[in-house]
């Protein structure tokens, strides 16, 4: 039997075969009478042909008559396009349909042609016929067969529609359908599909199943759903789904507890789509219900353990930040009274032991201040402090520290900031310190020779903000692999041997991890065991707006006369000659405040009162001149005159001139001399005061010549101490020797490579004031020759010369670093 299919034309088809049908009777029986016909039977005739003519061409279908006598078949023209043929590229015969079926589908189709023939069943079948170019076209073909009066048949006609498109919608559906099935089962979800209008709802057997019940044991409608949603969480649910609805919501999708056939309760995860009608109101509604019970209760158990564990945590912290102030109280005692003990006369046995317990105290001080930090951070109770600052001077205040140290196991610690970095940032400027300290502190605790480098440099910005990158790199005994994540937790050093060799409790690392997060920054570490490593980390700070320098005023006439102590203002950008200048006029008694450069100075002198400025004239952004211009200005409107005494290594003729028509008061010339500086500021004070040592001309172009060491000794060990004051002080310029004399010649090797006389003369200038300090006359002298050449802008002169003092300073740097203070 031939296979049926429902019409893919529509209902007009039978009709059409009927007229047809109608038509051919009419044709047949006028060509029988068309030898006695008259004109108007000619004429009807024809009438009738083009009405068929036009039903054919109307119907797009491929028309054809097959005379079973002879085997002919007529294919009309829409027939043959159908197939990509011309009319005349396709013969009439049966056989050019029969080759054309595909394999598959000739068998099947013959015997249905046969069927309706034989026994009159009805011909509506499906086939696949081969084209012109070789592809097979799916086609459906219906027909009927003319009889005589015997009922034999002679003739059958009928017609092709193509439904190849209509097919591969057809597979693409069930393909469509077939993956949703997959996809339902796969996720073991519930669907349900909702019509809205009429409130019926299509449940699918696993959503029933999710909730205990069988096929027929629910209804299909929106009741069966609503009335089993927990009473606590009906109004919610409802609320989502009218919101969604009512287009207030692009999504929806809710948690809600849906009641199971034993009663139970079932947390569910709700999620459907309408489809909206032209106006954009829904109609129907689908979507699925995934049980989402065991996630549920994961959840409010990690909840509960997570709770818990904070609380032991936050009782742990309060227990240690209780234990550690607890225990501060006395050791605070025991420090204090080891160093009021150590200012007494001792012999040199009670000063070691004296000095050994204060190390000892020290030490555990250090530690209970880290278990503090790190209680204090894992509590949450640790607030950043932002305000302004200069980071030149955290990173100098750290190296100064640290200095020491290094010097003492022979390390070199250098450090580079870079330019494009502003002078002034805001942030905490504390906490900075303290992540460098303790990673400069452990940089330099595991390395026993070589140097430790601290490099800083921009690693983004914005408008308002600027990330930094902090390199501090070691040569050291490196770290494993393996633990370059693990050194950042609480308590854990690189090797278990590590904390009775190095000591410390493994806390460092954890609280700079800490800082940096709160910081808006990150840490971590390159290193190689037995090469060193470096530790990085980013912090953000935010951007200080610049002050403008105004025209300066005339400068009054000061007033002679001599304080009990003044409170003096040094402006100095060199390290060594900060320390020797403030520790100089603090044992006189006076009170010192530094600044760095001519804007921190200008921002001090806004900000409190001094009775005297001690201002460097070669300093790097605002020098001293213009610092000096814009603070006299700002005296125009307040009336007042401070005076300002000048410090430059230079002592050429016109120098005094320049300083006083920049509305200086005086000038002194370096290495600074005690009784030099004391003459000279205290004319300036308001009370006389007993005056040590020569009475000196206030104004002096030129120091003292300090005495000559003896020849081949780089530097005068007499008049180093004279300069310096005291031990301590010349210790600490020992150390801080190596760093400041490379940060000079590198910033003049710079200038040199590029051509640029104006860097290379300041470099040289600044190199020169600090020299005189350690009464180094050689390197002095070189030094002062280049800052000739510089200034007459003879740079291949000044080549020659760059290359003798590099040679002097580091006799000069080798001199100093075997020199021992305690003699």
């Amino acid at each position: 039997m031939p296979e049926t299919h429902e019409h893919a034309a529509g209902d007009s088809v039978p009709e059409l075969k009927q007229r047809i049908q109608e038509l051919e009777d009419l044709l047949q029986a006028c060509r029988l009478r068309l030898p006695n016909a008259s004109e108007e039977a000619v004429r009807e005739l024809a009438e009738s042909e083009e009405r068929f003519a036009l039903a054919v061409r109307g119907t797009n279908d491929g028309i054809w008559d097959w005379d079973l006598k002879t085997d002919v078949v007529y294919y009309a023209p829409r027939f043959k396009q159908l197939l990509g043929y011309t009319d005349d590229e396709m013969k009439n015969l049966f056989s050019e349909f029969e080759s054309r079926l595909h394999e598959e589908d000739r068998e099947r189709i013959l015997a249905a042609l046969k069927a309706h023939v034989d026994q009159q069943a009805p011909y509506d079948a499906e086939y696949r016929l081969k084209c012109k170019d070789g592809v097979y076209r799916w086609f459906r073909a219906r027909g009927s067969a003319l009889r005589d009066a015997t009922g034999h048949p002679y003739r059958m006609a009928g017609s092709i529609t193509d439904i190849t498109e209509q097919k591969a919608s057809i597979r693409a559906l069930a393909a469509s359908e077939e993956r949703f099935a997959l996809a339902v089962r796969g996720t073991n979800d519930g669907i349900w599909d909702w019509d809205i209008r009429s409130g019926a709802v299509f449940f699918s057997p696993r959503w029933k199943s999710m909730v205990g019940y069988e096929e027929e044991e629910i209804d299909n409608n929106f009741s069966t759903f609503e009335k089993r949603l927990h009473p606590d969480d009906h109004d919610r649910v409802m609320a989502t789904l009218n919101e969604y609805l009512n287009n207030q919501s692009p999504h929806y999708s809710v948690e809600f507890r849906f009641q199971h056939k034993d009663g139970s309760w079932r947390w569910i995860l709700a999620r459907g789509r309408a489809l909206r009608d032209a106006d954009g109101k829904p109609y129907r509604m689908a979507g699925s219900h995934t049980d989402v019970t065991e996630r549920k209760h994961d959840e409010e158990e990690l909840h509960q353990a997570r709770h818990a564990a904070e609380a032991a945590n936050s009782a742990k912290s309060v227990f240690l930040a209780n234990m550690s102030h607890e225990i501060r109280t006395p050791m605070n005692g025991i420090i204090g009274m080891s160093e009021l003990l150590l200012g007494t006369s001792l012999d040199s046995s009670q000063r070691e032991y004296l000095e050994m317990l204060k190390q000892s105290a020290d030490s555990l001080l250090e530690l209970l201040n880290d278990i503090l930090d790190f209680s204090k951070i894992e509590a949450g109770k640790v607030e950043l402090d932002s305000h302004e600052f200069d980071l030149n001077t955290i990173v100098t205040e750290t190296v100064q520290a640290m200095g020491v140290r290094a010097f003492q196991k022979r390390l070199v610690l250098l450090h580079h900031i870079s330019p494009e970095i502003p002078a002034r940032l805001i942030g905490d400027d504390g906490r900075l310190r303290q992540i460098l300290i303790n990673l400069v502190g452990n940089a330099i605790k595991f390395t026993h020779k070589g140097g430790v480098t601290i490099e800083v440099n921009v690693e983004s910005e914005t408008a308002d903000l600027i990330m930094l990158h902090f390199k501090i790199s070691d040569t050291g005994i490196g770290i494993a692999g393996n633990m370059h994540e693990r050194i950042f937790e609480a308590f854990t050093q690189a090797e278990a041997s590590t904390t009775r060799r190095y000591g410390g409790t493994g806390l460092g690392l954890a609280i700079c991890r800490d800082l940096v997060d709160l910081m808006h920054g990150r840490i971590w570490v390159e290193s190689q065991p037995d090469v060193g490593s470096t530790f990085h980390f980013t912090t953000a700070f935010g951007r200080t707006s610049g002050i403008s320098i105004k025209p300066m005023s005339p400068r009054p006439e000061p007033s002679v006369t001599v304080p009990a102590a003044m409170k003096v203002l040094v402006v100095e950008d060199g390290h060594v000659n900060q320390l020797v200048s403030s520790r100089m006029l603090q044992k006189r008694g006076h009170l010192v405040t530094l600044a760095s450069n001519g804007q921190e100075a200008l921002d001090f002198f806004k900000s409190e009162p001094f009775d005297i400025i001690l201002m460097d004239v070669q300093m790097p952004g605002m020098n001293g001149l213009e610092a000096t211009a814009a603070i006299r200005v700002i005296e125009q409107d307040t009336g007042r005159h401070v005076p300002i005494v000048a410090m430059t290594a230079n002592a050429m003729k016109g120098d005094r001139e320049l300083c006083l028509a920049a509305g200086m008061d005086d000038y002194l010339a370096k290495p600074l001399r005690s009784a030099e500086v004391f003459q000279t500021i205290e004319k300036f004070s308001h009370s006389p005061q007993h005056s040590e040592g020569a009475q000196l001309s206030p104004t002096l172009l030129e120091s003292v010549p300090p005495p000559q060491p003896p020849a081949g000794v780089a530097f005068d060990a007499t008049a180093f101490r004279e300069s310096a004051g005291d031990d301590k002080l010349m210790r600490k310029l020992i150390a801080i020797f190596p760093e400041d004399t490379q940060k000079y010649l590198r910033k003049a090797e710079k200038a040199l490579a590029t051509d640029k006389a104006r860097p290379l003369y300041e470099a040289a200038h600044s190199l020169k004031g600090m020299l005189g300090i350690y009464a180094a006359p050689k390197a002095l002298r070189l030094a002062s020759e280049l800052c000739e050449y510089a200034h007459a802008g003879d740079l291949k002169g000044a080549q020659f010369m760059f290359e003798q003092l590099k040679k002097e300073c580091t006799l000069v740097g080798e001199a100093l670093t075997s020199y021992d203070p305690v003699i």
